[in-house]
């Protein structure tokens, strides 16, 4: 079976472009670019609605690069 769905522009600049700048962090994203960022999403929802109050953003948490530490008995 062919998937027909197309990927909305938020969700392909979101696996599409590095973010490393923003790790740890939410950001809002609308169409191809980064609306506001922040510690919290409230906080970056609350921005991205006072920048552009009739558009629907895609909040999304980019997340640390963490190192995995195995210990063996």
């Amino acid at each position: 079976m062919k998937n027909t769905q197309k990927m909305s522009p938020e969700f392909d600049y979101f696996i599409h472009h590095p973010l490393t700048k923003y790790e740890g962090q939410y950001v809002a994203i609308l169409g191809k670019k980064i609306i506001s960022s922040g510690k919290t999403a409230t906080v970056v929802w609350n921005k991205a609605q006072k920048k552009y109050p009739n558009s629907l953003p895609t909040i999304a948490k980019i997340p640390k690069k963490e190192a995995m530490i195995l210990l063996w008995k």
